[in-house]
């Protein structure tokens, strides 16, 4: 029986950030491109809280704080990109929320163009595999922000088609975008259905403005999880009642 959305968040007071008891194996998308320090407020620090860099990387941080996290709970791996990608840490490195937050904090800033395909092919055979701890049966969640679009504009079209292999691959995606130099259409591209701003992609008119919508991006992703949760359950469950009735057919 599919459970209650309000279920898995343990407060619903406005000041505090809600929980997300199921389990997910998560694959936060990082985007460190030139334009994150380019816009940069005037006289902002790099590493201090007015540093865009540092502001996106404290919204991750509170976002993972609210999962469970541990070797039989939630998973967190995370992907960073500019031009070029890399797997910053997988999803089986940490088995604590500290170390996890820790790690995205301490996360170096890139600064080149925007390789989002790239960025979503390596989430898809990097992140979540089973090598680097993806497991079968969870739920898997990615989690994208970004200021902006892929860069040159020739890569538009392939992201899109990658975040749609993603999807095909069984992956939850939440997109969040961030400043007013986001085409939102392509921000929606990076969701899973039913791609609703607010439900399966978000956005932030500036990097100070994240933490307002930290609470919103965490109730959007626990009820796309336990929508996932379902299906899979779901799916499993008719496989195993299919595979019953066939093996005793066999066997009148």
């Amino acid at each position: 029986m599919k459970r209650d959305f309000h279920s898995s968040l343990s407060s619903l007071l406005p000041s505090v950030i809600p929980t997300c008891e199921t389990p997910v194996d998560l694959c936060l998308i990082i985007d460190s491109s030139g334009s994150i320090r380019d816009n940069n407020p005037p006289g902002a620090v790099p590493g201090t809280s007015n540093d865009n860099w540092q502001l996106q990387l404290e919204f991750l941080s509170d976002l993972v704080g609210a999962f469970t996290i541990a070797r039989d709970s939630t998973r967190v791996g995370a992907i960073i990109f500019s031009e070029t990608v890399s797997l910053a840490f997988p999803l089986d490195r940490y088995d604590n929320k500290e170390d996890v937050q820790r790690a995205i904090l301490s996360l170096a800033y890139i600064g080149q163009t925007t390789n989002t395909p790239q960025a979503l092919i390596q989430t898809r055979t990097e992140c979540f595999n089973p090598a680097n701890g993806d497991r079968p049966n969870v739920v898997n969640l990615a989690v994208m922000t970004t200021d902006g679009v892929p860069f040159p504009p020739t890569r538009r079209t392939p992201a899109i088609e990658e975040a749609a292999a993603l999807r095909n691959a069984g992956v939850t995606m939440i997109a969040v975008g961030i400043t007013t130099m986001i085409d939102v259409d392509f921000l929606r591209e990076m969701s899973s259905p039913p791609q609703q701003e607010g439900q399966n992609f978000f956005t932030a008119t500036d990097f100070t403005a994240l933490s307002s919508i930290t609470r919103s991006v965490v109730e959007g992703t626990c009820e796309a999880v336990v929508e996932s949760e379902y299906n899979v359950i779901h799916v499993t469950t008719n496989f195993r009642f299919l595979h019953v009735v066939h093996t005793g057919s066999a066997n009148p």
